[in-house]
This record gives structure tokens, C-alpha cells and sequence, in this order.
């Protein structure tokens, strides 16, 4: 699990920085429907092959073998924004965001840059994109200095983000959200209608969707107190807390819950990022180092899709490499075609 927290699936029709690894610069632009995945690859003693070329892989969909149209190799640059959450319901851990954010800062290598933003009601800029690890190390006091608490607009962020803060950007790309994905939009909803929206009629979350579907850039929920995971606040306020009190003796907060982490899925697999649930707040600080120290030992290999059609159907995924004595851990074993 350890090993697979950190590559990427994209799928969408895309503008994205792909090349050959024999070229020095990694900025291509193409317009055409592929599917990438990110993959790293240990030898028989468990050490990582760094130094493999486009012909040492092979690439599959439902058993099918695919012309691996783009390439990425190990030294490409990353380019990731950290978002946290910093609304009421996370006030309890945004200690472990300075100390998650320390770790992921240590696994950069000279050629990745970061960003790190905050959100509650708005989004907050605390570290414009920077290659300066001791640049970045003087946001973390930042983080603890909350502007608005009491709302938190959750879709509207990771909206603005994708659209915004990314035009800079020409590595590969990756917004990584700590959060536990509670809009108040939603709630608000809730409890004024007694019911859970149809996430067809959301339109702050189908603003989101769509940012997400067309900004090309894979987000990554690092995702606690949902229904999965559930370690209710200590301190600041707590929408289920709330919803237990507000309609006792029903399941409606634990229908929230699900609610609320089935739409942060959805976000997730339409960019072609994942979830990462947290068992334990500990868990945190750990996952964002290793995260970090994975983003400098992967490849990515891309391929045009032989289903065109956006049929919701699931295709499997599978990536080789030609010599058998090499292991190849990869992002997915699929993706869902919509």
C-alpha cells in the first residue's frame, strides 16, 4: 500500500507535458485522448531502476497490447500544490499539516517545485510555487493562522485551484488535498431539505467535477473523518456531530458521511488521482514523506485509448517491463471511461 500512494492515472483529453527520454526539455503539447499511468520499478535486491527507457516497457488495456505513444522518465520534474483544509471541522489537525508538510518538503529533488495553499471560506495562497525547500519551510507558520472560520467552500477550492494556480506549471502535475471533504454548501442543504442532494443538481460540486475533468492534473485525497476512517474533532465544530443531534435516532449522518467521501471519489478517479484514508491522525505525517520520496522514482507511460466511448465501463490496465527479473508497481489496475 506504501508503495502505491503516489502514482498517477490520468485520463482525459489533454494538453500535458510529455517526452522522450533522450530530450532535456519535458514540455511537448498534444491534443489527442490517452490514458497515462505512472509506474516504479525495483530490481530482484528491491532497489529502484531509475535509468530505463521508453523500449523496457510494455503497456496493456483488457489484455490488449498498446503503442506507448508518450514517455516520461524518472527525471522529469514534479510540479505539486498542497492544499489544506483549514475550515472549523480540521482545526484539531492542522499541526500535522506543518509537520506533514516538512516530510513531503524533504523528498523534493532540485528540478520539482511546490505550492502550498490553505482554504476555509476562500482559498489562501501561503507559498507561491517554489524549487526553495527553505522558501517553503517558511510558510508552515502560516498555517496556523486561520482567516475565516465557520465556512468552508470545499468544491469552490479545489475549482479555483485547478484553474488558477496551475498556469504556471509545465512538470508533471499533482494537487494533493488533506481534508475531510465537508462543504457547507452541502450541509446547509441538508438540513434545511431534510435529504441529500442528487450530485446532479450540486452545481458548486459539478463546477469541481468539471474543473477536474478538464484540468488534466490528478487530485489525491488524503481523506479522515469519513465514514471509512471517522475520528470525530476535538476541538472546532463537526457537521456529524451536528446531523446526530439535528436527526437523532436516524441514519442521515452516516448518510452524509458516505455522501460527502463518495463525491471526493468521484473528483478523484474523473481527474485520475486516488483516495488515501488515514486509519489514524498519525498516519498523516509518515504518508506525506513516503509520498514525497515516491515522486522522484517514477515514470509515466501514456496511450492512446482503443475505447473512445465514455460508457462509465471499467478497462484493466496492466504495465510490464521486458526484463522479467524487474518488478513494476503501477498507480491503478484500471480506470472508469467517463
Amino acid at each position: 500500500m506504501a508503495r502505491t500512494i503516489f502514482r498517477l492515472l490520468a485520463l482525459a483529453a489533454v494538453s500535458a507535458a510529455l517526452i522522450a527520454a533522450q530530450k532535456p526539455d519535458y514540455t511537448l503539447k498534444v491534443d489527442v485522448p490517452f490514458v497515462t499511468v505512472d509506474v516504479t520499478v525495483e530490481d530482484a535486491n528491491g532497489n529502484a531502476v531509475q535509468n530505463l527507457s521508453r523500449d523496457a516497457f510494455e503497456l496493456f488495456e483488457d489484455g490488449a497490447p498498446q503503442d506507448i505513444r508518450y514517455f516520461l522518465p524518472v527525471s522529469a520534474p514534479h510540479d505539486v500544490l498542497l492544499l489544506f483544509d483549514r475550515s472549523g471541522s480540521t482545526e484539531d489537525k492542522w499541526p500535522l499539516m506543518q509537520m506533514a508538510i516538512s516530510e513531503f518538503i524533504a523528498g523534493l529533488r532540485p528540478q520539482d517545485k511546490i505550492a502550498i495553499a490553505t482554504f476555509d471560506y476562500d482559498v489562501q495562497m501561503q507559498q507561491e510555487w517554489t524549487g526553495d525547500p527553505d522558501k517553503a519551510l517558511s510558510a508552515l507558520p502560516r498555517l496556523l493562522e486561520p482567516d475565516q472560520i465557520g465556512g468552508t467552500n470545499f468544491y469552490h477550492a479545489v475549482e479555483e485551484t485547478l484553474r488558477r494556480q496551475f498556469r504556471k506549471t509545465s512538470g508533471r502535475r499533482a494537487l494533493i488535498v488533506l481534508t475531510d471533504g465537508r462543504d457547507t454548501s452541502f450541509y446547509k442543504d441538508l438540513v434545511t431539505r431534510n435529504r441529500i442532494a442528487d450530485p446532479k443538481a450540486e452545481r458548486p460540486f459539478q463546477n469541481a467535477l468539471k474543473a477536474a475533468r478538464t484540468s488534466r492534473i490528478p487530485i489525491y485525497f488524503v481523506a479522515f473523518n469519513t465514514d471509512r476512517n471517522l475520528q470525530p474533532n476535538t476541538i472546532g465544530g463537526d457537521e456529524y456531530k451536528s446531523l446526530r443531534i439535528i436527526f437523532p435516532n436516524s441514519t442521515m449522518p452516516d448518510r452524509y458521511l458516505a455522501a460527502v467521501r463518495m463525491r471526493m471519489e468521484q473528483l478523484a478517479d474523473i481527474s485520475g488521482g486516488r483516495m488515501i484514508y488515514p486509519q489514524k491522525l498519525d498516519d498523516i505525517i509518515p504518508l506525506y514523506q513516503r509520498i514525497g520520496q515516491e515522486l522522484g522514482i517514477s515514470y509515466t507511460l501514456g496511450y492512446v485509448s482503443p475505447n473512445p466511448r465514455l460508457d462509465g465501463s471499467f478497462h484493466r490496465i496492466e504495465a510490464r517491463t521486458r526484463d522479467p527479473l524487474y518488478r513494476i508497481v503501477q498507480s491503478r489496475e484500471g480506470y472508469y471511461a467517463r
